[in-house]
């Protein structure tokens, strides 16, 4: 299978030179590093509704600010956030 993967231009240009000086090829290296994170433990598996786990994905500004108010609910996906919206107008 192929994939295209935006990667910064500064980390390709320093696996490129590190996979020539080791005499390997990209693509292997890069085979080679999802082979190794798909065979680890599943330990490190980010829990579904925190989105402060999510590896890669930067937090947003404001979720400092509602972090508290986020872990005493247990669902945080859209459909939760509009009930909590319509119950706190006085709906639902």
């Amino acid at each position: 299978m192929k994939a295209t993967i935006d990667i910064p231009d500064e980390l390709y240009h320093q696996v490129k030179v590190k996979s020539a000086m080791e005499g390997r090829r990209i693509r292997l290296v890069a085979i080679d590093l999802f082979s190794a994170w798909v065979s680890t433990g599943h330990e490190n598996e980010p829990k579904k509704n925190d989105p402060s786990s999510r590896v890669g994905e930067p937090l947003p500004s404001w979720f400092g600010v509602a972090k508290p108010y986020a872990a005493k609910v247990k669902r945080h996906d859209m459909e939760a956030v509009r009930e909590s919206i319509a119950k706190a107008r006085g709906g639902a």
